[in-house]
């Protein structure tokens, strides 16, 4: 499968997508200390530039969700390859798996859908990770994934045909709290 870069501009609502070629916005994390003995992580990003983030470890995933001065975001990393990725117009959102006869379905009821612009990178389709960063609305969007704990941060075409998604174990409100906290402390 050949390896390639996507980013696509993800509205929320009705306002048409558009696509093109980048690298990762955020790329590698590294962490460089903690913040306040919280559960937030001071690093930096791929470009050395300051960030708060909080990492939850799957068997299957390492999912990084920060802040930093680009804005929010969320960084999946796993092995597992995707049939299929979302293309645009896409939205992302929290979401509840539905059950059927005791069984995952794939589907989902919509919690909380981000209404902002966002910025969706899938930087190496074979491991199938994504990346996505708001800008304009950073607090709103880490709302959404506080929304998604214990349930799924899904990123669907807007038809509604093919999804991604990861679970979202603890970031919640107290979390989305601590990295704001962070951020107004150690970056600005």
């Amino acid at each position: 499968m050949k390896s390639a870069v996507f980013v696509l501009l993800i509205f929320a609502q009705a306002t048409p997508a558009t696509a093109q070629d980048t690298f990762d916005p955020i790329g590698r994390l590294v962490e460089t200390g903690r913040y306040s003995g919280r559960d937030s992580l001071i690093g930096r990003d791929g470009t050395g530039r300051p960030v708060c983030f909080r990492r939850e470890q799957g068997d299957t995933h390492q999912l990084d969700i920060g802040i930093g001065h680009m804005g929010a975001f969320v960084r999946l990393e796993t092995p597992e390859p995707r049939d299929a990725m979302p293309k645009p117009p896409v939205r992302v959102y929290a979401g509840a798996e539905e059950i059927r006869n005791e069984r995952a379905t794939g589907r989902f009821r919509q919690l909380t859908t981000f209404v902002g612009d966002i910025v969706y990178a899938v930087p190496d389709r074979a491991r199938a990770g994504f990346t996505l960063l708001a800008s304009p609305d950073p607090a709103g969007f880490l709302a959404v994934v506080a929304e998604a704990r214990a349930n799924f941060l899904v990123v669907e075409q807007r038809d509604g045909r093919v999804r991604d998604y990861v679970a979202v174990y603890e970031f919640g409100p107290a979390a989305m709290q601590a990295l704001l906290a962070c951020l107004k402390n150690r970056i600005d």
